[in-house]
């Protein structure tokens, strides 16, 4: 009888090889990624993903995210990912804990095994935003961590009405490992 507990309980986890982490900027993906691929979790910042992502402008072409972007960029332009190329890097990397976002990011929740959304309070995405340590160019200026603020409601309602389980965002990277593995 304990064997087949063991099995049934390794055969759910196998399951959940392909894990996606959503959340908006600010909300620890990166440095959650990092922090559990020194734990030998193959965890990957899909930022670092070459050919996955881009800015788009509204004809379909891909621009260059300009120093600064202010609203006019911001208005017009969506940070997207690929949608073919992520279905292919998911056929090759059959186990794989992603954290990322992107403006197609719902459209693409159904490749993977399981959704989690970072949850952070705007404060603490604005304090983040502002480190100096900070790689990613998004929420430089006050109007980019205004936007961000407003995109983080967007995506929280939309993760919500698709049922999408809730992390907060300021646990430790361990105490967020162990929730997604107990999932």
């Amino acid at each position: 009888m304990i064997d087949k507990i063991i099995i049934i309980k390794l055969s759910v986890r196998m399951k959940k090889k392909k894990i996606l982490v959503i959340g908006a900027s600010g909300s620890g993906k990166s440095f959650v990624a990092k922090k559990l691929r020194l734990s030998r979790v193959n965890a990957v910042d899909a930022d670092l993903i070459e050919g996955l992502h881009g800015w788009y402008d509204g004809k379909g072409q891909k621009v260059a995210f300009p120093i600064g972007a202010g609203k006019d960029f911001l208005d017009n332009h969506q940070f997207l990912w690929d949608k073919n190329f992520l279905r292919e890097y998911l056929k090759e990397n059959n186990k794989v804990w992603l954290f990322g976002l992107s403006g197609n990011i719902f459209e693409m929740v159904d490749m993977f095994d399981k959704v989690y959304f970072l949850k952070v309070e705007p404060g603490i995405l604005i304090e983040r935003l502002d480190k100096k340590d900070r790689i990613n160019p998004m929420g430089k200026t006050e109007y980019q961590k205004k936007a961000v603020v407003e995109y983080a409601k967007k995506i929280e309602r939309t993760a919500k009405s698709l049922k999408i389980e809730f992390i907060d965002g300021t646990l430790a990277p361990e105490e967020i490992k162990k929730i997604i593995e107990e999932g």
